[in-house]
């Protein structure tokens, strides 16, 4: 396993900080992300081939904010997949499409997640769903999960 820090100029090794399951020789078959204890960080686990799997549990300390979208689809499929977000704050715009789709026989958790940095407030949320309804969201407060239901009704801006 490689453990890699975003430097904002390139990328740095730190897999001799994220612990003994980094130093280990592994043969790894599936990935999952996603906030597994709600704490605004994402956390992964991992299998490897015939043995066991591993949790990696995200336990940085960090002051930046960050939201979560449950998107739940009425007239498009339940789980909302294919849905295309679109977040803005005053730093700029961050796109996201739902999808569960990760690796090798895997998924992940099937909630958008945004970093928002010092963002306490995301400007906009605007959500286009499957069905083609574009719905759209402003002023909204940070470090939480949202569920948002997809509106009832034709093609429309909500």
């Amino acid at each position: 396993m490689l453990l890699l820090r975003n430097t904002g100029h390139g990328f740095a090794d730190a897999s001799g900080e994220g612990g003994d399951v980094f130093h280990q020789a592994w043969v790894g078959r599936g990935l999952g992300i996603g906030d597994i204890d709600n704490d605004g960080r994402l956390d992964a686990v991992v299998s490897t081939n015939g043995g066991s799997v591993y949790i990696l549990r995200n336990t940085t300390a960090s002051d930046n904010h960050w939201i979560t979208l449950r998107l739940v689809g009425h007239k498009s499929n339940r789980d909302a997949i294919g849905a295309e977000v679109k977040v803005v704050t005053a730093k700029g715009s961050q796109f996201s499409t739902l999808t569960t789709a990760s690796s090798y026989l895997s998924a992940s958790d099937k909630r958008i997640h945004f970093g928002l940095g010092a963002a306490t407030i995301v400007d906009e949320i605007s959500i286009h769903w499957p069905s083609g309804i574009e719905q759209t969201l402003k002023n909204v407060h940070t470090d939480r999960t949202l569920t948002v239901e997809e509106p009832a009704g034709d093609k429309s801006q909500y």
